[in-house]
C-alpha cells in the first residue's frame, strides 16, 4: 500500500501519505489485530533516483505501534515502457511479542511496465532467529492492473513465498482501485493458500480488505 515516490524533480523533495485501512495483511497473513489501522508515510527523494522513506501505522485503539518501516530505495528507468526499483528496508512489528519474530531486514529488486504490470523478488531475513533456524527467505510477486476508465482499474496478484515456519505458500488477491487527484481506495479480496492456512495461524482463508488513502 504505502510506498516511495518515484523521484521526478531537479532538487530533494518531501511527500507523504496518510492512509486508512480495514486490516493490515502481509503476503496472505494478517500483522496484529484484525481490526483498522492507519498509516502514515513520508519520503525524501531526488532527482538522481534516490530515496528515503520512513512509514508507522498504529491500530485503530491507537495504543501501540503495529508497524514501522525504514527504506531506501533507487529508482531507474530502463525504457521508455519499462522502469526498475532496488531497495534495502527493515521491518519491525514492537505492538506484539508474536509478532516480532516477524522483524526483517530486507532487499528487493522490481521492475514495472507501463504501470500496468510488476514484477519483484525479495530476499529477508528474521533478526531474532537463528540462522539455522531460520535462514534467508524469499518472496516473488507479479501484480497487474486493467484500466476501466480514466479513475478506475481492476488489480490481481499473485505471490509464492517462504518464511517461518519452513515451507512454501502461495497468496494472492483481486479487486478495483480508484483515484482522482491526491485521493486513492483499494478494495481487494485476499487469500493464502492451504498451506499456509494449516502452518501459519494468522494467514487468511480469505476477506475484503479496503484502504482509502491521501497523499501530500
Amino acid at each position: 500500500m504505502l510506498g516511495p515516490a518515484v523521484c521526478g524533480g531537479q532538487t530533494r523533495d518531501v511527500t507523504g501519505e496518510l492512509a486508512l485501512s480495514s486490516d493490515l495483511t502481509e503476503r496472505g497473513i494478517f500483522v496484529g489485530k484484525r481490526q483498522p489501522i492507519v498509516q502514515g508515510l513520508i519520503s525524501v527523494y531526488d532527482a538522481r533516483g534516490w530515496s528515503l522513506s520512513s512509514a508507522l501505522g498504529m491500530q485503530a485503539d491507537g495504543r501501540r505501534t503495529t508497524r514501522a518501516i525504514v527504506r531506501a530505495a533507487y529508482d531507474g528507468v530502463i525504457d521508455n515502457d519499462w522502469q526498475y526499483q532496488t531497495s534495502i528496508q527493515y521491518y519491525a512489528y514492537p505492538g506484539d511479542p508474536v509478532f516480532q519474530l516477524f522483524d526483517r531486514a530486507e532487499a528487493a529488486v522490481g521492475a514495472s511496465f507501463r504501470d500496468l504490470v510488476t514484477l519483484g523478488f525479495s530476499t529477508f531475513h528474521y533478526v531474532h532467529t537463528r540462522n539455522e533456524v531460520s535462514p534467508m527467505r524469499w518472496a516473488a510477486d507479479i501484480g497487474a492492473r486493467w484500466p476501466l476508465s480514466p479513475r478506475f482499474s481492476l488489480t490481481g496478484s499473485l505471490g509464492l513465498s517462504a518464511v517461518r515456519p519452513a515451507g512454501r505458500y502461495a497468496y494472492g488477491g483481486a479487486g478495483m482501485a480508484w483515484h482522482s487527484g491526491h485521493w486513492r481506495a483499494e478494495l481487494n479480496y485476499l487469500k493464502s493458500d492451504s498451506h499456509a492456512q494449516r502452518s501459519i495461524r494468522s494467514s487468511t482463508t480469505g476477506h475484503w480488505s479496503m484502504t482509502v488513502i491521501r497523499t501530500f
